[in-house]
């Protein structure tokens, strides 16, 4: 694969489960980008937040999101709230209504108790709260309001959580269109690369970065014996590895065109990189789908990295640590594919 760079921009040739509830997961790669701090998303919640404190007089307003694990706060307005896990949320709860979540006072119901909202500061005892949607009809997260005392919502303040919510999932809708590959559910093309500029650009000095390029071995083979709806079949079920490896907020990963995907890896350290990368490779192989045009019989990737330290003087361009990591990934393809080259 051979990388290409224009106008200071890298240029490339480059399935839903139920939970137990019924409700289906949410979509990682909605959530990665969320996690990110989409800067449109970023100003949307801001605003949303703010008109719901105004509104209802609540203490703290804020936007929740879910993953399978923590509820993350975005966009708080009163307080800085800490990351917790999702089992002891209340967001948690919140998110099984279909229409607005009201408590009027946590400390009249026991399920609550156990919830580090109620038990810790700020001791909430009144919480209202709204689930958010993707365009899917995936969750993602929740529109919430809460209070130290107990508390109660008229009619006009309920109204407000349903015109909120409708304009905070409108604009999920334009933007989700626009950054993610509606084959892999990954980051498409464009939206990965302006995430890696920006997020290099934020990056402190001396923050390790790391730049990896994945390509799917013999994939032109695959498409020729198979056909290409079993090739795209196959990409999804080789960016489904991808995103599980994505370690929350410090891996951006997307596909770049074709065959062909990127990671940008945050505060990257050599060796947590290398086993990262072995494990994506080792899960794609795990997949064992068939591959008869492969001399390895099921389908595999290799895939090239490199780290960059960030300094000020001067600093290092990104599109030099995807060089980098390309010439990586010639060195694995070069060396029998089904490998991890490290520059």
């Amino acid at each position: 694969m051979q990388l290409a760079y224009s106008n200071d921009r890298l240029a490339s040739r480059m399935a839903v489960d139920s939970s137990a509830s019924g409700e289906p997961e949410v979509e990682s790669s909605v959530i990665e980008w969320l996690l990110h701090d989409d800067q449109v998303m970023r100003e949307c919640f801001i605003h949303a937040a703010e008109i719901l404190k105004s509104v209802t007089g609540a203490a703290i307003t804020a936007i929740t999101l879910l993953d399978e694990e923590y509820q993350h706060y975005r966009a708080e307005v009163g307080m800085s709230m800490p990351l917790v896990t999702r089992a002891r949320s209340l967001a948690d709860y919140a998110v099984r209504d279909a229409e607005l979540f009201v408590i009027e006072d946590a400390h009249d119901d026991s399920r609550f108790r156990e919830c580090m909202l109620v038990k810790r500061y700020p001791f909430v005892r009144f919480y209202a709260a709204i689930a958010l949607r993707a365009p899917n009809g995936e969750i993602v997260g929740a529109l919430c309001a809460m209070d130290p005392s107990p508390g109660k919502l008229d009619a006009g303040q309920r109204g407000v959580f349903y015109h909120l919510r409708a304009m905070i999932e409108n604009d999920l809708k334009m933007r989700t269109a626009t950054a993610i590959d509606p084959l892999t559910q990954l980051y498409n093309r464009r939206f990965l690369l302006e995430t890696i500029a920006r997020r290099w650009k934020e990056a402190q000095e001396g923050e390790v970065m790391g730049s990896v390029v994945v390509d799917v071995d013999w994939f032109k083979q695959y498409n020729d014996t198979y056909g290409h709806p079993a090739g795209d079949h196959c990409l999804r079920a080789v960016a489904s590895v991808m995103q599980a490896a994505a370690d929350g907020e410090r891996i951006v990963v997307g596909r770049m065109g074709g065959e062909e995907f990127g990671l940008l890896v945050l505060r990257a350290e050599s060796a947590d990189l290398a086993d990262t990368l072995n494990a994506l490779r080792q899960g794609v192989e795990d997949l064992a789908i068939e591959h008869r045009a492969s001399p390895l019989g099921v389908v595999t990737v290799s895939v090239g990295a490199s780290l960059t330290r960030i300094t000020e003087s001067p600093r290092p361009a990104h599109r030099d640590g995807f060089a980098s990591a390309d010439s990586a990934l010639y060195r694995s393809k070069h060396r029998g594919r089904n490998l991890v080259t490290m520059a």
